[in-house]
């Protein structure tokens, strides 16, 4: 009965809330170049027949970039026990679309996730018909679950985890946590304190199971290889300096990297976390001395000197860039709250400095200061902690080493997510 009543509510005021925001929403998908791209599958307008789409498979559901990233992983691990079978990716935003479409993953079908309305989530289901749901993090639809548990499809969630600021937020409604994750099969979580939190909120423990982060799951991918073409863009550019590369950045955080670069004589290579955000950027930049090379532009400058900086305003590239970088600053952790994931830096090899808040990632901070393996510093000490990097690279190094080695706890993660979903299939 609790149920029913929750969904009857949820139903009434989740339209509203819709319509509200799907002015703003549409502007944010014309901006980030989602129209034309098959954005109307959100609304369950599909333009190819039924029977192209891959069915007996698994759905995969990722929210935007970093989700889809994780997702990829996750494909690619089970591929190598089920090679032949299609996949259905459904995604929410249209770079975590355009990501996943060019993947070049064999046999998967990348989609718009449906609106969370009663008859969009079973005409995308009824369309798929997958053999199980894999949910990537906490990411709970109530209509979407629902019509998953009257067809008794298995809906199992990986990689998931639950920062104390949602704890809190979920055990102010124990009974309507209870029956959010009560349709779970399977949990698998990143790490022993998101055991408990989920315990706490109501969630089964006989679900849960602990498998690690498929974000830190770095001795898993393929070691990344240093791009010839993006060697050459940066050589003339830097000039011989080292380069510091500003990862996932937001608002102001850009110039606030670029300056401390300069004051410690290197050369800011800088990746916004939107790339919308180019022009204000360039605007920042531009008024604090800077020229502004865009990658999407493909420029370049007269002359090149110490106010030159590089703009990678294009999607899914980082990883590339990182590879490239004598020092990692991650955004998100200076001028917004949270942080950013600095794990590709990590798996790279390139020593990484954070800024006051990385609240987003707890765990990972506290075992990467536990093991001396990153540095955490204020705006006003940045600049001298880059210089510091670059003036004693052993011991950048180093560190560097120390926080690989403190993520070999999360080894084989993706691997254990694959076992989950295929423990919760056959008990399906």
């Amino acid at each position: 009965m609790r149920r029913l009543f929750f969904l009857f509510v949820y139903n009434l005021f989740f339209p509203l809330f819709l319509l509200l925001a799907l002015p703003s929403y549409l502007i944010k998908m014309k901006r980030r170049g989602g129209v034309g791209t098959g954005l109307l599958e959100r609304f369950g307008v599909y333009h190819r027949s039924e029977e192209e789409e891959p069915k007996g498979g698994i759905y995969v559901h990722a929210v935007s970039v970093g989700e889809v990233m994780l997702a990829l992983k996750f494909i690619r691990e089970w591929r190598k026990c089920h090679p032949e079978e299609g996949v259905a990716l459904a995604t929410s935003t249209s770079t975590g679309h355009e990501v996943a479409r060019h993947a070049g993953l064999p046999h998967l079908r990348v989609l718009y996730a449906p609106l969370d309305l009663p008859f969009l989530s079973g005409r995308c289901l009824r369309r798929f018909q997958p053999k199980c749901v894999v949910l990537v993090e906490a990411e709970l639809w109530p209509n979407f679950s629902r019509y998953a548990r009257r067809v008794s499809l298995p809906v199992v969630m990986i990689n998931a985890r639950l920062s104390p600021r949602s704890e809190r937020r979920y055990a102010r409604f124990p009974r309507l946590s209870r029956l959010l994750f009560s349709g779970l099969s399977g949990m698998g979580v990143q790490s022993r304190r998101d055991v408990g939190r989920f315990a706490r909120i109501g969630v089964d423990t006989q679900i849960i199971r602990l498998t690690g982060s498929i974000k830190f799951d770095v001795l898993q991918g393929e070691k990344m290889a240093v791009r010839s073409d993006f060697r050459a863009i940066l050589a003339p550019l830097s000039a011989g300096r080292p380069i510091v590369l500003a990862a996932s950045t937001h608002k102001g955080e850009e110039l606030i990297i670029a300056e401390a670069a300069r004051r410690a004589g290197a050369f800011p290579l800088i990746v916004p976390r939107h790339a919308e955000r180019r022009d204000e950027v360039v605007r920042e930049l531009t008024a604090a001395g800077f020229r502004c090379i865009l990658r999407s532009r493909g420029e370049e400058p007269e002359s090149v000197g110490d106010d030159v900086c590089y703009i990678v305003d294009t999607t899914g590239e980082l990883r590339e860039w990182t590879a490239l970088a004598s020092v990692a600053v991650i955004g998100k952790s200076f001028l917004a709250v949270g942080g950013q994931n600095p794990v590709e830096a990590i798996a790279a090899g390139v020593p990484v400095i954070v800024g006051p808040d990385m609240s987003n990632f707890e765990d990972l901070i506290s075992l990467l200061l536990k093991h001396e393996g990153i540095v955490q510093c204020s705006t006003a000490d940045l600049a001298e902690n880059i210089r510091y990097l670059f003036d004693h690279e052993d011991e950048a190094a180093e560190m560097a080493g120390r926080a690989f080695n403190a993520l070999r706890i999360h080894s084989g993660a993706t691997e254990r997510s694959v076992s989950l979903v295929e423990s919760c299939l056959k008990s399906a």
